[in-house]
C-alpha cells in the first residue's frame, strides 16, 4: 500500500502525474516540533481526494454505475526525516501504483524544497451490498492517465488470521470514540483511528517507563505506520487496541496493533516507532524487560 523504500528514494516530484501545494498548520507539529505521522496522512489526504476522474464522473452522470460505496481498504504513511516549520509550503505529489480487478491503490510523495520527506499510499474498493465490484472501464481508463512509472498490478493483502485474534497480542490499551472523530459517513474516521494507534503505543510505553517520563512519550511515537481496516467503527463505543511487540533493534521498535470491539477484530496496524530508553531486550510475548 506505501510506496516501497527503493521506490521512494529514486521518485523525484515530476514523477508524479498530479502535483499539489498545501501549507502546514500549527496543529500538525508534535510537542518535539516536528510533523507528526498523524498529521502526515491528513496532509497526504487532500490532494489524493481531490484527484479527478473526468470519465469515471460522467458515466455516474449518466446513471451507468451505481449505486456504490468508497472504501477504503488500507493505508501506509511513513516519514523519511523529521521535518515540521509552521506556515511552510510543502508539494505533494499524487498517482496510482497499482490498478486490480475491483481495487486499486494510490501513491504519494512529500516534498520540501525538492527533498522527499515521507510517502503514503492507500487502497480503494468500490462495493455495494453484496461485496466488492469490479471496476468500470471508464474509472480504468482515468486510473491509467494518472499511473506511476515502474508500477504493477493491486493486490487487496489482509492481515493474517492470528492478527485478528486478541489473544495474539500480550498487551492492550482502551480508547474511547470522541464525537469530533466521526467523519461525513457516519462512523469514526480513518485518520483518527491511526491517532488512536498513537494513543495505545503512548500508554504501552507509559506503563514501561512509569510516570517520571509522561512529558517524553510523543518521542516514542510512530514514524511508519500501514494500516488495513477490516470493519466500521462507530461512536459512541469503547474499543481495545491489541499492542504487540515484532521486534527491534537499536533504534527503532516494530509493533503489531489490532483493533477490536468484544473480541471483534475491526483493524490491524503495524508501526515502527523510535525506541528510545524501552529497555533492549523482549520476551516471547512482546513485552519489554531489563
Amino acid at each position: 500500500m506505501i510506496i516501497d523504500e527503493h521506490s521512494a528514494a529514486l521518485m523525484a516530484e515530476a514523477d508524479f502525474p498530479d502535483r499539489r501545494q498545501v501549507t502546514q498548520r500549527f496543529g500538525d507539529l508534535a510537542p518535539d516540533g516536528t510533523t507528526s505521522t498523524v498529521a502526515l496522512a491528513r496532509l497526504f489526504e487532500h490532494p489524493r481526494i481531490g484527484l479527478r476522474f473526468p470519465r469515471f464522473d460522467k458515466l455516474l452522470a449518466d446513471g451507468g454505475f451505481g449505486p456504490f460505496r468508497i472504501l477504503l481498504i488500507g493505508q501506509g504513511v511513513e516519514r523519511w526525516t523529521p521535518f515540521g516549520t509552521f506556515d511552510a509550503t510543502i508539494r505533494i505529489g499524487t498517482g496510482i501504483r497499482a490498478i486490480g480487478r475491483t481495487s486499486y491503490a494510490y501513491g504519494q510523495g512529500m516534498f520540501i524544497d525538492g527533498r522527499l520527506v515521507a510517502t503514503a499510499g492507500a487502497t480503494i474498493v468500490l462495493a455495494d451490498k453484496s461485496g466488492p465490484l469490479t471496476l468500470p472501464d471508464e474509472l480504468r481508463a482515468d486510473l491509467e492517465e494518472l499511473r506511476l512509472p515502474g508500477t504493477d498490478a493491486a493486490v487487496a493483502s489482509q492481515p493474517d488470521p492470528p492478527r485478528r485474534e486478541r489473544q495474539y497480542y500480550p498487551a492492550a490499551a482502551t480508547v474511547h470514540a470522541r464525537v469530533g472523530d466521526v467523519d461525513l459517513n457516519r462512523h469514526v474516521n480513518y485518520i483518527a483511528q491511526v491517532g488512536w494507534y498513537d494513543e495505545a503505543i503512548a500508554s504501552h510505553a507509559h506503563d514501561l517507563l512509569g510516570e517520571g517520563a509522561a512529558r517524553k512519550l510523543p518521542r516514542y511515537l510512530p514514524w511508519r505506520y500501514r494500516v488495513t481496516y477490516l470493519g466500521e467503527v462507530h461512536y459512541p463505543g469503547t474499543y481495545d487496541i491489541g499492542i504487540a511487540v515484532s521486534g527491534h533493534d537499536e533504534h527503532t521498535v516494530h509493533y503489531e496493533l489490532g483493533l477490536f470491539d468484544s473480541g471483534r477484530c475491526l483493524g490491524t496496524a503495524d508501526a515502527s516507532a523510535p525506541r528510545g530508553k524501552l529497555p533492549a531486550t523482549t520476551l516471547p510475548d512482546g513485552k519489554f524487560t531489563s
